[in-house]
């Protein structure tokens, strides 16, 4: 017999762009990572086997661990999904920055996850079928039927929609008003959450974010954010809205309460919170798990081939230039 009232538990990551080790050449000089992060999600997942662990994008670009993979070993395990694939993500988002290395790229680290990527709104531009395959995912955790909806921000491509190669993307909300609707009339979830690579500033370098127009929509009883580098926990439009920062600063969290209504199951409460990467050390499983891959990037780094390369570009990632000009003996025997 179902029970009358069940706890549930949602953990998010966003925004990470790579960032596995604390250290101040990758970005941010705050405790941060995959590799602290990891420890938390594992203390989690003890606590409550049966949690939900999202992503809601950026994952994939913007370290220097992940532009030596993508230029250089592409054809190995993706480090990132590797970790993702070993903490048991349930889905993930796709990011605007997540398309940076290239589509191929992107599609080999969709392809190598053994979760879904969930993207609405970005399409085949004939077909208009969603382009990675998933809009949307429904999990039935301890009896309650939960509907998890992954939109990506609208794009900018001066007054045409956005399109890369073969994909368009779609307006955000549009996208997300459709298939909100189209989840209620085909699975009658007991909650549905929207996994949104978007914020609420009006409008980023490169795509317009529409927050709070999809805290309008009826039927969204979370909403989970990226793309603001902030940390949210909020309500909005009667939705709970959390975003988690940005590089594995820390870790968000939902507490969900909710009572069983006849055949279904309703929120009583729902508290979210943040775990900062401060509170934990290092996972040593999943440093290992992606050890000889960084190692290759410091290699990559004190070579001149390295110097050479970015002697001769000027369109490459800034975040990897300056850690190249400051990278110094001591990283070596931080791996030792």
């Amino acid at each position: 017999m179902a029970n009358d009232h069940i706890q549930l538990t949602i953990l998010q990551t966003n925004d990470v762009h790579g960032h596995v080790k604390s250290t101040s050449h990758w970005g941010t000089d705050q405790t941060h990572g995959m590799a602290r992060l990891s420890s938390i999600i594992k203390n989690k997942r003890k606590e409550d086997p049966e949690l939900l662990l999202f992503d809601t994008g950026d994952m994939l670009k913007g370290s220097p661990l992940t532009y030596h993979y993508a230029k250089y070993n592409d054809y190995m395990p993706n480090p990132m999904i590797s970790i993702m694939n070993e903490l048991q993500y349930d889905c993930g988002a796709v990011g605007e920055h997540d398309f940076e290395y290239g589509l191929p790229f992107l599609s080999r680290a969709i392809s190598r996850s053994f979760f879904p990527w969930l993207a609405a709104n970005i399409v085949h531009k004939t077909t208009k079928e969603p382009y990675f395959g998933f809009p949307y995912t429904v999990k039935n955790v301890k009896g309650v039927k939960v509907a998890i909806l992954g939109i990506s921000a609208t794009r900018m491509n001066g007054e045409e929609p956005f399109i890369i190669k073969d994909i368009l993307f779609e307006d955000a909300y549009l996208a997300a008003k459709r298939w909100v609707g189209f989840i209620h009339e085909n699975e009658s979830p007991d909650l549905v959450i929207v996994n949104y690579h978007g914020g609420f500033n009006t409008q980023s370098a490169r795509s317009i974010n529409q927050g709070d127009m999809i805290c309008s929509i009826d039927g969204i009883d979370i909403l989970l954010t990226a793309g603001d580098h902030t940390v949210m926990n909020e309500r909005r439009s009667g939705k709970l809205v959390l975003q988690s920062g940005a590089y594995g600063e820390c870790l968000g969290e939902i507490k969900l309460s909710l009572s069983r209504f006849g055949s279904s199951y309703k929120i009583e409460t729902a508290e979210g919170r943040h775990t900062s990467a401060e509170e934990a050390e290092a996972e040593p499983g999943i440093e290992k798990l992606i050890y000889f891959q960084e190692l290759e990037t410091l290699n990559w780094a004190r070579s001149e081939s390295a110097a050479r390369h970015f002697g001769l570009k000027t369109d490459d990632d800034q975040t990897v230039i300056d850690w190249l000009k400051s990278v110094i003996l001591k990283e070596y025997i931080d791996f030792f």
